[in-house]
């Protein structure tokens, strides 16, 4: 079966699964602070921050504690008396509470809030377009949450039996599915004990830095030539990064090493430093994006600080194709090649001056921090 959509339906509703009782994780999850905010309102804003409206909780298990909150919210709510009967019972309680022309529904249990807005934008576009009825976001070829399911199904969950929950209901549909791929590590990562949620917790401060398996599917279309050349920039990068944090430096190699490793992500592109910004802008990757719209022209004055987006712009010209080697032979090859317009020729040779500073300023950080070390 092949459900055709159209971008002018109204948008897709999200059934958020919140009324379990916790009991593998020995606390409340859904009150759980995660950075400034509790677990279920991160869930929340997440649909909120990719333009869904529609938004109910599906509360159970001490619903008196969590409604309030999801009326500060301004979500909707529906209770399930039945929450002790497993998740099933809740989806069918969320499921039942949509309207009968919700054209799709997302179903989120709240143990999964690491989710990235551009995740549910990549599926609502997908179900857009049409074709199918039941869309999977994919990373690393492995499906994740949330699945955004057509309501041409409601009436069918609903009165599902409940054998092996919403997957048992889903698999019988499995012709009708598409998988997503996205740039979305955090839709395999759920809380299901204190140890998950220590490792979420962690994972906050490094949450709009694209992880290496990310950066893949980011630059999933470009041409194998330019993966390499990212991949050499990257471990220059990383090389110089550690070299200069040893020499005093307080850069951040994470961010360092995946603004590297995207870099020339929109390379087919006219301008694509700011091509490729914008890309990654859109997908929440900010400060990387900031770090490639500098990557093709870079300078600062003497005396600023040694920045991630300068070590990013030096290694990419210390870098040809897949090897480093070194900034003069990388701009003499483009000497060579435009010998015979002028205009061009001095432009690379503005741009070779800026990047012998930049190249200049790092090497002396490194330097005299040995000296210092012989002294």
């Amino acid at each position: 079966m092949s459900l055709n959509t159209t971008s002018h339906q109204p948008a897709p509703a999200a059934v958020i699964l919140a009324a379990g009782m916790s009991s593998r994780c020995g606390r409340f999850k859904p009150l759980l602070p995660l950075g400034d905010e509790t677990i279920l309102e991160r869930v929340i804003r997440i649909y909120r921050n990719a333009g869904i409206s529609d938004i109910i909780v599906v509360t159970g298990y001490r619903s008196e504690d969590i409604i309030p909150l999801i009326e500060r919210m301004h979500a909707g709510f529906v209770l399930n008396p039945r929450y002790d009967h497993g998740m099933f019972s809740s989806v069918t309680a969320g499921v039942s509470y949509l309207s009968d022309i919700c054209p799709a529904f997302f179903i989120h249990p709240v143990d999964i809030p690491m989710v990235r807005p551009q995740t549910v934008i990549c599926l609502q576009e997908a179900f857009a377009r049409g074709g199918n009825g039941i869309y999977y976001p994919v990373v690393t070829g492995e499906r994740g949450h949330p699945p955004l399911i057509s309501g041409n199904y409601r009436k069918d969950l609903i009165a599902w039996n409940g054998s092996d929950g919403l997957r048992g209901f889903l698999s019988q549909y499995e012709p009708d599915a598409r998988d997503v791929s996205v740039a979305d590590r955090f839709i395999i990562q759920d809380i299901d004990s204190s140890e998950d949620y220590h490792r979420v917790l962690e994972s906050l401060s490094g949450y709009d830095i694209p992880s290496e398996d990310e950066c893949r599917t980011l630059m999933t279309g470009v041409s194998e030539d330019i993966r390499r050349h990212c991949d050499a920039v990257a471990i220059e990068a990383e090389h110089l990064g550690k070299s200069l944090n040893a020499a005093g430096c307080c850069l951040d190699i994470s961010l360092m090493v995946a603004a590297a490793r995207v870099h020339d992500i929109a390379r087919a592109y006219p301008d694509h430093a700011t091509a490729g910004a914008q890309i990654l802008r859109c997908h929440g990757f900010e400060r990387v994006a900031d770090i490639v719209a500098l990557h093709m022209n870079f300078s600062a004055a003497e005396d600023a600080p040694i920045t991630e987006a300068e070590v990013v712009y030096i290694a990419d010209k210390q870098v040809q194709a897949d090897r480093v080697t070194g900034v003069e032979a990388r701009f003499e090859s483009k000497l060579q090649r435009h010998a015979a317009d002028p205009d061009i020729r001095r432009y690379i040779l503005k741009r070779r001056d800026r990047a012998r500073k930049s190249l200049q300023r790092i090497e002396t950080r490194i330097a005299d921090f040995l000296r210092s070390r012989q002294g």
